[in-house]
């Protein structure tokens, strides 16, 4: 399988990892529904949909449920990962639980949207 294909995924990824490290000032809020949040949800709706696109591209099928519950789990560790990297790397950065579970939510509908489309 070619990495072509991922070249959109792979970019988005680095994009999500610039604007999670950044040094923006913010202080830690519960809100599930704030603009953040939903900020959250959408990028990790975009790596998994850029994923399964590039599943789509280098196999010539769509990506099976259990590829995009391989995605939902790597997109959903990643955003754990980078929210363990901004409470203990970045000073004007938090770890926060609801960025987490927006990035997770976001991924997860994105999932199931690929796969009713799918049908």
């Amino acid at each position: 399988m070619t990495p072509k294909p991922f070249i959109p995924a792979s970019l988005w990824l680095v994009v999500i990892t610039y604007l999670s490290v950044s040094s923006g000032a913010q202080m830690p809020k519960i809100n599930l529904l704030s603009a953040d949040k939903v900020g959250h949800a959408l990028a990790y709706a975009l790596l998994v949909w850029l994923l399964a696109w590039g599943v789509k591209r280098a196999k010539n099928r769509p990506a099976t449920r259990t590829e995009l519950f391989g995605m939902f789990v790597l997109a959903t560790a990643y955003g754990a990962f980078m929210e363990w990297i901004q409470g203990k790397f970045f000073p004007n950065r938090f770890f926060e639980y609801d960025d987490m579970l927006a990035n997770a939510a976001g991924a997860f509908l994105s999932c199931l949207v690929l796969i009713v489309l799918k049908k």
